[in-house]
């Protein structure tokens, strides 16, 4: 009961969170921030978990499911692209298609190697 309140929670504050973000950067280009920002905390987070045995799986729920779950959104990624292209923005649409997922990796597998750095 507790990993699902945990979720909820986290969801909650995720969400808002990056509601925040997309009300301060217009368009699409805060999605892409807060995509960014999230793949570079879920892979801090991934390692930081991984490294440490005494973690509890509530704690990890609460933040990697749903802190960071309710922060990054895929669906309005998508959303956003073909709203791109609907508008004849085709050059746009691919260029944040295409750098949301180089530089999304990117960032996860930079979060990943700031904790392996520290652990």
């Amino acid at each position: 009961m507790m990993t699902i309140l945990g979720v909820f929670i986290g969801g909650g504050i995720g969400s808002v969170c990056r509601w925040f973000i997309g009300t301060k950067i217009p368009h699409h280009w805060g999605i892409f921030l807060v995509n960014i920002i999230g793949a570079l905390l879920i892979g801090m987070a991934y390692q930081y978990c991984a490294a440490r045995t005494d973690i509890k799986s509530e704690f990890k729920a609460f933040v990697m499911t749903g802190l960071l779950g309710g922060f990054t959104t895929f669906s309005t990624y998508l959303l956003d692209f073909t709203t791109l292209m609907n508008a004849q923005k085709s050059g746009e649409a691919w260029l944040y298609l295409t750098s949301s997922v180089l530089i999304g990796v990117t960032f996860l597998m930079l979060g990943i190697q700031i904790i392996k750095w520290r652990y």
